[in-house]
């Protein structure tokens, strides 16, 4: 597979700290790196929580992460997809005793397809569409939604705004990376039960839903 290259990066970080933790290390250094070029809002914070992180790992392991972010990039570049969904699969650390399941793309490509068949008609009475996404995973949904507007010839980075929620905080993490590898303006916030949002960066996609901005 395509993203054989990402999990044999990971991997081979795997040694003092299990998989699973790799993997969740690899999303949270990876989203905070790309923000903090971005957001000075939380700035410190985020680069006091990379360095804590990055303290666990060897120069070599770090550079394997470096090469993994670029291949997830390139991934993204060459097909855009839900590419981080699809190694948090194949490395087999879903915790399936929580229901954690990312969707299959091709399953959001049909969804997708099916509640974006009028976003032309809608562009002619409002500058751009909004989205929200409330149990976001890794963005396959959202992801899936942008292509299927860029095959109708819309450019979603200008045309759309997505909001997407999740309570997982590695979902958070991979939606994040993915969104903003392939320039999708989103907000990305992890929200807990009964809570208002905890962070702002980001399990199983359900609905689309449009509404006007306002």
């Amino acid at each position: 597979m395509a993203t054989s290259r990402i999990v044999k990066a990971l991997r081979a970080n795997t040694g003092a700290r299990d998989l699973r933790t790799v993997f969740e290390d690899f999303c949270a250094m990876s989203g905070a790196a790309i923000r903090n070029r971005v957001d000075r809002n939380g700035y410190q914070v985020r680069e006091d929580e990379y360095e804590r992180t990055r303290s666990h790992y060897t120069a070599a392991q770090m550079d394997r992460f470096a090469e993994a972010l670029a291949f997830v990039a390139l991934e993204l570049d060459a097909q855009p997809r839900d590419v981080l969904g699809e190694t948090y699969m194949q490395l087999g650390i879903a915790n399936r005793a929580q229901g954690q399941f990312f969707t299959p793309y091709s399953v959001a490509q049909l969804i997708a397809s099916m509640q974006i068949n009028d976003a032309p008609a809608q562009l002619l009475t409002r500058p751009f569409l909004t989205v929200y996404e409330p149990a976001c995973g890794a963005g396959a949904m959202v992801i899936a939604m942008t292509q299927a507007l860029a095959a109708q010839g819309i450019e979603y980075q200008t045309k759309v705004h997505v909001t997407a929620d999740d309570i997982s905080a590695i979902a958070v993490h991979m939606a994040y990376v993915q969104l903003s590898l392939l320039g999708v303006p989103a907000a990305v916030r992890r929200i807990l039960p009964q809570s208002r949002p905890t962070s702002d960066c980001g399990r199983q996609s359900s609905a689309l839903q449009r509404a006007e901005h306002r």
